[in-house]
């Protein structure tokens, strides 16, 4: 547990993430967290560092929170910060993952967006990441939900003209329009494979392999071109 007394305290007991953090000074750290109802907000955490604090263990990422923050400007002085939940276990390829979902929400959410439903799915991945028996399909989804909650959601039924999709055609994706099917055999991607976004269970691992490369194209469209650190 930390605490430290602000003398205009603006939020209490807040659900959060610690999606990013690095040192600020000797004795603190900056944060980059997400919440539900203030969205990302950015942290200074202040004497984190010191050699008594218990919060370096606790602000790390897959750590379910409830802060208290408060000030002006465009960082928030980080008040009282405790544990909600026990820490999830991601390891080896999992921890990659979660912090994959962590690069794409700093990335792609301005600060100060609210986003209730987005947060929950997001927790929702996290725990399905400890023990996820297609880590490949969990992310998809995510970033599929991710997309569509920033209002650039792929229509997975249908194609720019309003038809069907063929499972054994070939589309291509136009920004603004959505999927146009295309003759040559090997471009794009297969109906197959878009039809599959929309299915409880994971498509064939080749489909999948289409499907990551697609949300590449995707998320790059949303980045115009700046590559992503995290692996996903």
């Amino acid at each position: 547990m930390f605490h430290e007394g602000v003398a205009a305290m603006r939020v209490a007991d807040q659900p959060a993430f610690v999606l990013h953090r690095r040192q600020y000074s000797e004795s603190s750290l900056l944060l980059e967290a997400w919440t539900p109802e203030h969205g990302r907000i950015g942290l200074i955490a202040r004497g984190a560092r010191g050699s008594k604090s218990a919060l370096p263990a606790l602000l790390q990422p897959f750590q379910e929170l409830r802060l208290d923050f408060g000030g002006s400007g465009d960082l928030q002085r980080l008040v009282r910060a405790e544990p909600a939940a026990p820490a999830l276990l991601l390891r080896a390829d999992h921890a990659l993952g979660g912090l994959y979902c962590n690069e794409l929400l700093v990335r792609l959410l301005p600060r100060g967006d609210a986003h209730p439903h987005l947060f929950q799915r997001y927790r929702a991945t996290l725990i399905e990441l400890v023990d996820s028996a297609s880590l490949a399909w969990t992310l998809r989804r995510f970033e599929r939900d991710l997309l569509q909650e920033m209002g650039y959601a792929a229509d997975f039924a249908s194609d720019a003209a309003g038809d069907a999709l063929d499972p054994d055609g070939r589309y291509r994706f136009e920004p603004d329009h959505g999927f146009v099917r295309v003759a040559e055999p090997a471009a794009g991607y297969s109906g197959a494979a878009l039809l599959g976004m929309d299915r409880a269970e994971p498509p064939a691992p080749e489909q999948l392999r289409e499907l990551r490369r697609l949300f590449r194209e995707l998320i790059s469209q949303q980045l115009r071109g700046e590559p992503l650190q995290s692996w996903g």
